[in-house]
């Protein structure tokens, strides 16, 4: 860590349904001044949990184990002000309240959100990064939920979680292969589960967080080595997305980390990902998407910073 003296450090942690993610940084008027420390595991704690409405063991015992080293990073740079933030798949499993007393076990408090707390945490954390315009729209897809958010005419946020998300959508589909058939059934069945959802006329910049629009990112840039300052902001058309989309599914799962900026693990959930993305993209009159890489991490930190 610098030598030099750093004001209002805080540190927040995100245990999302695919990858659990640690930021340590300097905050200054609910804006990131400065990143200190960050890490991410994948461990797909959400894995079948729609079918046992169990968080199943290896992941469990996993996260637990990440947890555990993110309590060392967080000790070792003195921070004293933290937020852990769990989410769809804790907020839904049978043995949740299992998960956090083991987390409390390595000195880690957890707070459950609801999917609309998650939401405002994630408009927090996505505008602490950069300029979203007027009349935005942010659509962070989770692996167990995704949150639709914008601001209402009234100047009252409006946050939607839909419990649809990638490691869901992969226990239901076979990504693993690159059959269209299949992207065609999980196509159908997003365009049907959102069917219902209506968008604002009004807005005027689509922008998507977490790992499915930061991983287009990285492809869009053909990245070999993954940089946050890049990424964030970045534009990416509609069109190119779908051509991404057409590349990965028509590579063999095990050459699919051979595309640059592939993030490990993501190989069959970043296929899921882009279909709703674009499906939400759908009901905008918009053909151009904006990456957030701060989201829920970031609000979490902005949140601890505020306490």
């Amino acid at each position: 860590m610098s030598t030099k003296k750093i004001n209002n450090i805080a540190a927040g942690i995100d245990i999302g349904s695919n990858s659990i993610r640690l930021l340590i940084a300097e905050v200054e008027n609910n804006k990131i001044k400065e990143i200190i420390y960050q890490e991410k595991a994948t461990t797909r704690l959400a894995t079948n949990i729609d079918k046992t409405g169990m968080l199943a063991k290896e992941p469990f015992d996993k996260s637990i184990a990440v947890l555990a080293g993110f309590k060392k990073a967080v000790d070792k740079y003195n921070v004293k002000n933290i937020k852990t933030v769990a989410t769809s798949a804790v907020r839904e499993a049978k043995n949740g309240a299992d998960f956090i007393n083991a987390a409390k076990n390595e000195g880690i408090n957890i707070s459950i959100v609801t999917g609309n707390e998650e939401g405002m945490l994630e408009y927090l954390g996505v505008c602490s990064g950069f300029d979203t315009g007027s009349h935005p729209l942010i659509l962070d897809v989770g692996g167990g939920s995704s949150e639709i958010i914008y601001m209402q005419e009234n100047n009252k946020l409006h946050t939607e979680s839909h419990k649809i998300g990638v490691v869901k959508m992969a226990d239901m589909f076979d990504f693993k292969r690159s059959d269209k058939s299949v992207i065609e059934k999980c196509s159908a069945y997003i365009n049907d589960f959102f069917k219902n959802v209506s968008i604002p006329n009004n807005i005027e910049n689509f922008i998507a967080t977490a790992g499915t629009a930061t991983t287009l990112a990285a492809i869009d840039m053909q990245m070999t080595e993954y940089d946050y300052k890049k990424v964030n902001g970045y534009k990416i058309s509609k069109n190119r997305v779908i051509e991404i989309l057409n590349q990965i599914s028509s590579t063999p799962y095990s050459e699919r980390l051979n595309i640059k900026g592939m993030d490990t693990g993501r190989e069959d959930l970043i296929i899921p990902g882009i279909l709703i993305i674009l499906d939400i993209l759908s009901k905008t009159n918009l053909n151009t998407i904006t990456v957030s890489d701060y989201g829920l991490r970031e609000g979490a930190v902005v949140r601890a910073a505020s306490n």
